[in-house]
């Protein structure tokens, strides 16, 4: 791919479309924006090797607690949040970097009356989430992430 400006909009980004967090979910509170790349079966795929993304939260809302083997990225735009990273919940506000690494449970919840947004950056060839078992419900909700957590808030990723 050759390099592009993609110009930001009142809505979002220019000739980007906004998507809901899963195709075919129930309204979860979540916007996706894929702003640069897209998710690829195998690395020798023409495409960027980074994807980039913009998740806007809903008052409220939270994104999927997961998992995954791949590493992630999240830069704060605008709005109050929370990350949920392991057992530890931290309030994030703009500009806060988090990084999320291989196989951590994580989620990013909306603490504001305002919507929170950020920046998610992921390899475009990667494994698809998990779903966390029994075992981790129960660290989940005797720490004190536990307290701050949704861990059903967005339905489980469609298998493929």
């Amino acid at each position: 791919m050759a390099g592009k400006v993609i110009t930001a909009t009142s809505e979002g980004w220019d000739g980007i479309a906004v998507e809901g967090y899963r195709p075919g979910s129930p309204d979860t509170g979540v916007e996706r924006h894929t702003i640069i790349g897209g998710r690829k079966a195998d690395a020798s795929e023409a495409g960027p090797t980074m994807e980039l993304r913009y998740f806007e939260l809903a008052p409220g809302a939270a994104s999927r607690y997961e998992k995954h083997e791949h590493e992630h990225y999240v830069i704060v735009k605008r709005g109050l949040g929370h990350a949920v990273v392991g057992e530890s919940a931290t309030e994030i506000g703009p500009n806060d970097v988090i990084y999320v690494g291989p196989l951590e449970l994580h989620q990013f919840l909306n603490r504001g009356d305002e919507p929170f947004g950020f920046y998610c950056f992921v390899d475009s060839c990667r494994d698809f989430s998990q779903q966390p078992n029994d075992e981790d419900l129960a660290r989940l909700a005797a720490s004190p992430a536990g307290k701050i957590a949704k861990p059903f808030a967005v339905p489980p990723p469609i298998k493929r």
